[in-house]
């Protein structure tokens, strides 16, 4: 019976250092750091044109100090729906590539109203 619930004590122990290798990730799906970083590099980073302290404290990635890191969120979702609405179109994927065409602005941004 001890080592039955040693070994659920180590599980519950396993599976909660899994859920908080993250912290702060609001928008996107990932669950582990090697996913989100892969995702970061080869993709945010070339369709943007920047290094990783363009949003992020390199001290601390999970802080939200920068008002780029909170840009990019609302962006991510933009996409993250407009990539609903094509699915249901049967339409391909968009990706920030659409709009930033490896910059970290937008030659041609939305007119302000």
């Amino acid at each position: 019976m001890k080592n039955i619930i040693i070994i659920v004590g180590i599980m519950c122990g396993f599976l909660f250092a899994q859920k908080s290798e993250l912290k702060n990730v609001k928008v996107l799906p990932y669950k582990s750091k090697r996913e989100l970083v892969k995702f970061m590099k080869s993709v945010v980073a070339p369709e943007l044109g920047v290094k990783c302290n363009f949003c992020h404290n390199t001290l601390d990635y999970s802080s939200d100090e920068k008002d780029h890191k909170k840009v990019a969120r609302q962006m991510i979702a933009m996409v993250q729906q407009a990539n609903k609405t094509m699915n249901d179109l049967n339409f391909h994927e968009i990706s920030c590539w659409v709009c930033h065409r490896g910059n970290n602005h937008p030659e041609h941004p939305p007119k302000k109203k």
